[in-house]
């Protein structure tokens, strides 16, 4: 059985229910509440529905919860697997596949005609942006996104 319909079950079971426990009865004469003959009745009917509320409220969290998990989980793939070259300029690209290459800071400073203090800012700011410490993490970091 789904959740869904354990849930309508638990919602119709819960009315019938209350509407027992106010129910009331004719003796011929007259019509008499169950709290009059039976007190006891009406309050077991009210807690078995107490009961039952409490059950299906504990499968609508339960659902909401799964819900939200879910979702949290799928961000976090998407943020992990975000494409780094929308978080790059595209000096930083470059610089990065030249890294990836297996280049010095002086080789790509010497093939991009810029210097090596530029460089080593690109580098930086690609570290901080792939939020790496060093060159074999950038290159296993840009390896796995491209594979995905």
């Amino acid at each position: 059985m789904k959740a869904k319909q354990k849930q309508g079950l638990l919602i119709a079971l819960s009315i019938f229910l209350a509407l027992c426990s106010i129910g009331f009865s004719f003796n011929g004469t007259s019509f008499l509440w169950f709290w009059q003959k039976n007190p006891i009745i009406p309050i077991i009917l009210l807690c078995l529905v107490f009961l039952v509320v409490r059950y299906w409220l504990k499968l609508e969290i339960d659902a909401h919860r799964q819900h939200i998990l879910a979702e949290y989980e799928r961000s976090l793939s998407q943020n992990e697997q975000a494409d780094f070259k929308k978080l790059l300029s595209l000096r930083e690209i470059e610089v990065l596949e030249l890294i990836n290459n297996g280049l010095s800071n002086k080789e790509i400073a010497n093939r991009l005609f810029i210097s090596l203090s530029t460089v080593k800012t690109h580098i930086n700011n690609i570290y901080k942006i792939l939020d790496i410490k060093n060159r074999r993490e950038a290159i296993e970091k840009t390896n796995v996104q491209i594979k995905l």
